[in-house]
């Protein structure tokens, strides 16, 4: 995230549109705009569903969850679609309960030119056909084996376990984490993070780059839709880059994921002063929350800006090779 210089305004220092919660999952839209209002950009705008609503339990919408938490959020599509550089979407939703008109909404994003944060309820729009929008994917290795799946190509990559969440499944290998990344960019003509203690960044082009170890603290509940907003706001400002070139998805990705742990090694005392990372054991650090992650990612931005760590970054030929 590039430091706003002294002719920077808002717009300069970039607008990301963000359409993420649902009324089971109001938290989940306050948590990526808050993750994107942290990691340091111009403006976000929160774009309710076509049926934003409030829950049957008394929970609040997610556009009113939005403002309670962030009144500084502009609400509503900008009427120009130039005007928004990049988007995050799917963050808290589930497919199953989409309506026809949410998903035109959303099928719509994926056919623009801003480039697309594609998370969770979102995952299943880029199965049938490419996006034309540069995009990148963020599953977990549950949401990985089913888009492996609606990609025909097999029940589960090779090296995987049949049921990814069993405590008893062993650990992927590394390379064959890669190696399937790397496939279903290819075939999806979409940048892949896949998420996990070590993740993979993979593009349709063949370039993978790796973000970890990271702390295990992460494991918790809405750090995914942390890493989204952190990741969305990375991409705004990234966005004409992005446009003329979506290979540079991966790398802004993979430097997410760094932000990301950096974070959460701040926020649960596991960060070391020297190398700005830390050790990957849980043995040490205190247990925490997503919100605790989000407010820690200004000094985790502040620090890699004045440090510039590097994720591993490989080459690897379509061939396999």
């Amino acid at each position: 995230m590039p430091a706003p210089g002294l002719a920077d305004d808002k717009y300069r220092r970039g607008v990301l549109a963000v359409r993420t919660g649902s009324a089971v999952f109001p938290g989940a839209a306050v948590l990526s705009v808050s993750a994107a209002w942290r990691t340091g950009i111009g403006m976000v705008r929160y774009v309710p569903a076509v049926d934003d609503r409030a829950s049957e339990h008394g929970l609040p919408s997610p556009a009113a969850a939005v403002l309670a938490a962030h009144p500084e959020t502009v609400f509503g599509a900008p009427a120009d679609p130039a005007n928004c550089d990049a988007w995050v979407i799917g963050s808290g939703t589930d497919p199953d309960q989409r309506s026809e008109a949410e998903r035109d909404a959303l099928a719509a994003i994926l056919g623009g030119a801003a480039p697309v944060v594609v998370d969770a309820g979102a995952l299943d729009l880029v199965t049938g056909e490419r996006p034309a929008a540069p995009a990148i994917l963020t599953p977990h290795a549950g949401e990985f084996t089913r888009l492996w799946q609606a990609a025909g190509l097999g029940t589960k990559p090779e090296g995987w376990p049949a049921r990814t969440r069993s405590k008893r499944a062993r650990p992927v290998k590394t390379e064959a984490r890669v190696a399937a990344a790397l496939q279903l960019a290819e075939r999806l003509g979409a940048a892949v993070l896949l998420k996990g203690s070590t993740s993979v960044t993979a593009t349709p082009g063949g370039q993978a780059f790796l973000s970890g170890p990271a702390t295990p603290w992460l494991a918790t509940a809405g750090t995914g839709d942390v890493l989204a907003g952190v990741l969305g706001a990375l991409a705004a400002s990234q966005g004409d880059a992005i446009r003329e070139d979506p290979e540079l998805l991966g790398a802004i990705a993979a430097s997410a994921a760094v932000v990301h742990d950096v974070a959460a090694r701040l926020a649960s005392g596991t960060i070391t002063e020297t190398t700005g990372g830390g050790s990957a054991s849980a043995s040490s650090g205190i247990p925490i929350t997503a919100a605790d992650v989000i407010a820690a990612v200004p000094e985790a931005v502040a620090r890699l800006r004045a440090t510039r760590p590097t994720a591993s970054r490989s080459r690897h030929q379509r061939s396999g090779g």
